[in-house]
């Protein structure tokens, strides 16, 4: 009865209630995007340095890759001078075998 005599509304006060329900309800949601926003802001830069990472290690693996074309072709090489030199030599030590044993004579 008082509140009658105050002339006080409960449809008014029954919408501010509301309007304050959805006040909280935006701000928390504005809590909410925020914090997405800034979880997507890490996962963004997360991205980036895989990505840098990724580069870098593709990188890596094609200079690996082009140095052991450059030893294996070193090697080849290598072993050709190696058989060549053992055959030089084998002529040599066969030259100096038929030398030595012609001089004994």
């Amino acid at each position: 009865m008082a509140l009658a005599r105050e002339e006080i509304d409960f449809k008014n006060i029954k919408r501010e209630a509301d309007v304050e329900i959805l006040v909280k309800n935006m701000i928390q949601t504005n809590k909410v995007i925020a914090h997405l926003k800034d979880e997507q802001f890490e996962i963004r830069n997360e991205i980036k340095r895989r990505d840098e990472t990724i580069s870098k290690l593709e990188d890596d693996i094609w200079l690996l890759k082009k140095e052991t074309r450059w030893n294996m072709l070193w090697r080849n090489r290598l072993d050709d001078n190696i058989d060549k030199t053992q055959i030089v030599l084998a002529i040599v030590f066969s030259i100096n075998i038929l030398l030595t044993y012609f001089m004994s004579r």
